[in-house]
């Protein structure tokens, strides 16, 4: 091969390998999966089942005046109930175990880039138990999409597993009709039995003395004046708080733990630290013994089924709710579920259980 054949072929193969990589990239910035540029394509569905991936993109960039977010207790829900219960657009901000400040993080996003008119807001008792300093946008994230760095975009712009995975996957489940409100729902994948929710319960054998409050006041009341700063800071924003029903097994646990006292006492923090707001509403699920005593409802001892979202969403637009919290029926909503801890911790998980 002669100098000018050799000067051709390197041409050539770098022209092309150039054209390789730009249609790459123009592939993945079209069709966008992880909606980190726009939203999504016109007459495609937004496809939305990577929480870690997609949650920041589909806040930063999609349209909508309310958000959803919670953990995976709140993953269940369908938009679509809250768009027809409150006339809203509603998008969610999920983070599987996410804690106060990992939410927080989300909501900060939305309210920089949207006028939020709705927060519906999953409050689990074990976020309020976190760090209420940390977030976890940290190495073990995607960082390239939370950062507005646009150099370490090649992460996104080049990675194979968008191109061959993610893009097609993208377009099957639009074609096949996506429901767009079900985004990160995974309960049609699930059992939701007794049988079920008894084989993820390693129940343990000794009760641990209970922890002293100086152990964990301070991180729950911490990560309380974060979210009393978050609703002070947004008072033309409805804050609906929903106390999500965990099963009693998941109370006997925290019970033979010694952690029952901690989380009683998260709940009756919230109480009194959230509703002198005006603009916030709490619905408390969690002493419903219809729910919480019938393991039918569980796939294991924390996540329930949608049907139990569902009833949630309806009781959440409801003004005369028997679930809500007021001013005037609070030490009757916690006394309930502290007189139902103690049943628990005084035997009705053996009853459950059948021990």
């Amino acid at each position: 091969m002669g100098k000018n054949s050799c000067f051709r072929f390197i041409r050539n193969f770098l022209i092309l390998s150039a054209l390789l990589l730009f249609l790459a990239a123009a592939l993945v910035a079209v069709f966008d999966p992880f909606y980190h540029y726009h939203g999504p394509v016109p007459g495609l569905k937004a496809v939305v089942t990577k929480s870690e991936y997609q949650c920041i993109g589909t806040i930063r960039n999609f349209s909508y005046d309310s958000v959803l977010c919670g953990s995976s207790t709140a993953e269940n829900y369908n938009n679509g109930w809250f768009d027809e219960l409150f006339g809203a657009r509603t998008v969610k901000a999920i983070k599987s175990s996410g804690t106060t400040a990992d939410l927080g993080f989300y909501l900060e996003e939305a309210f920089a880039s949207h006028e939020v008119k709705n927060v519906f807001y999953s409050l689990d008792l074990f976020a309020l138990d976190g760090d209420p300093d940390a977030n976890f946008v940290n190495d073990s994230m995607p960082l390239y999409l939370y950062d507005r760095n646009p150099l370490n975009d090649v992460k996104y712009l080049w990675n194979r597993d968008v191109i061959f995975e993610d893009i097609p996957y993208l377009l099957a489940m639009s074609l096949a009709g996506y429901d767009e409100g079900s985004s990160y729902n995974w309960w049609q994948y699930k059992t939701f039995s007794r049988e079920e929710t008894l084989s993820h319960y390693d129940r343990p054998e000794e009760v641990l003395a209970p922890l002293p409050e100086a152990e964990y006041a301070g991180r729950i009341d911490g990560n309380l004046a974060h979210l009393e700063e978050l609703v002070k800071e947004h008072p033309d924003t409805d804050f609906y708080f929903l106390l999500p029903p965990y099963s009693v097994l998941w109370w006997d646990g925290m019970y033979r733990n010694g952690r029952m006292e901690e989380y009683l006492y998260a709940r009756r923090q919230v109480a009194e630290g959230l509703l002198p707001f005006e603009n916030v509403r709490i619905l408390d699920f969690q002493s419903d013994e219809n729910i919480v005593l019938e393991l039918d409802n569980y796939m294991d001892p924390i996540h329930f089924s949608a049907y139990i979202n569902h009833l949630m969403a309806r009781e959440a637009a409801d003004p005369d709710s028997p679930y809500l919290i007021t001013r005037q029926n609070r030490e009757e909503a916690l006394a309930r579920m502290e007189a139902l801890a103690q049943r628990i911790a005084a035997g009705e998980a053996d009853a459950v259980l059948g021990e």
